[in-house]
């Protein structure tokens, strides 16, 4: 049951349980990238929590989504438990560390990990269960789990109106404690603007879309607004065309990271050691579990860093 898999085995239906929160579910892309990779022709399903759903429901890579929602009654869980079992999977991989595996039939499966272990980032806490079931694991460089659509690519530039070399910046976040002031990512707009002539794209969900209107009051015009108006995938299409992002703690800094797009990442409550940015390129700027000290300048500073080592926007 605990055996390890070559490249040379024969897999045709893999099982990948992911998370459930937005930024969670990326972090645990890579994994997703490897298995494809690595097993070209495998139909690989997915389980993620109800809130990551449009991540990967039409992802042409993903042969099946199973939406697990802990919150149904035991009777539609045990439903769904049932048509997961029916597909007597090659491999289940299971990045919850619970006893999923267990429940659907699988021929290889991770096993849950007891006990504490080192600190690590959790991309790579989850990179390091595929090491239970597969040999010689490698990341893989293929961007395949965030799928964009060519009518997503295209509805994303329409959005920006004709904008490229842009900074975005994503003052939003899921808990009010990982948020920076609106105020203060107003200023660092207006500092973009004058000392790099830099365009600027806010982005988010519905919820920021009322954080980015009262940004752009407090004095930061010329601004594209374009919170709320993407799903997940064109959101991607977005930072795509990206030059630097400026963000939260949140579900965008890792959609950026994993696009390996410059990141700029607040820190407060949370652990970067954890969960900050993994781009090549990422600046972690953070002043205790208070967001409030983290100051205008700091971020500042290290916009000038990033500039003076790239080629002016």
């Amino acid at each position: 049951m605990f055996s390890r898999l070559s490249s040379k085995s024969k897999v045709e239906k893999i099982l990948l349980v992911s998370l459930t929160n937005i930024g969670d579910v990326i972090l645990t892309f890579p994994v997703f990238d490897v298995l494809r990779e690595r097993f070209p022709e495998a139909e690989i399903s997915v389980v993620v929590g109800p809130k990551a759903r449009s991540l990967l429901e039409d992802n042409p890579h993903v042969y099946r989504l199973y939406v697990y929602d802990k919150r149904a009654s035991v009777k539609e869980q045990w439903r769904w438990l049932r048509s997961v079992r029916s597909q007597d999977f090659d491999l289940v991989v299971d990045l919850r560390n619970s006893m999923m595996p267990f429940l659907v039939k699988g021929r290889v499966l991770t096993r849950p990990v007891l006990g504490c272990k080192p600190k690590c980032h959790m991309k790579d806490k989850h990179m390091g269960r595929l090491d239970l079931v597969l040999k010689d694991v490698t990341p893989s460089r293929s961007r395949l789990a965030l799928y964009v659509s060519s009518s997503d690519e295209k509805y994303a530039h329409g959005l920006l109106k004709g904008r490229k070399d842009y900074v975005v910046l994503a003052p939003g976040a899921a808990d009010d404690r990982k948020r920076w002031s609106e105020e203060r990512f107003a200023e660092i707009g207006k500092y973009l603007m004058r000392n790099y002539k830099a365009g600027i794209v806010i982005v988010g969900d519905k919820n920021d879309a009322k954080i980015a209107e009262r940004l752009l009051k407090n004095g930061s015009q010329g601004i594209v607004n374009i919170a709320g108006q993407t799903n997940l995938p064109q959101l991607g299409a977005v930072l795509k065309g990206a030059k630097l992002a400026i963000t939260n703690d949140s579900g965008i800094m890792h959609m950026a990271s994993y696009l390996n797009i410059p990141v700029i990442a607040l820190f407060g409550p949370t652990d970067p050691e954890c969960y900050g940015p993994w781009s090549g390129n990422r600046y972690v700027l953070r002043q205790g579990p208070s967001m409030e000290k983290i100051q205008v300048a700091d971020v500042c500073s290290a916009i000038d860093d990033w500039f003076h080592g790239h080629a002016a926007i």
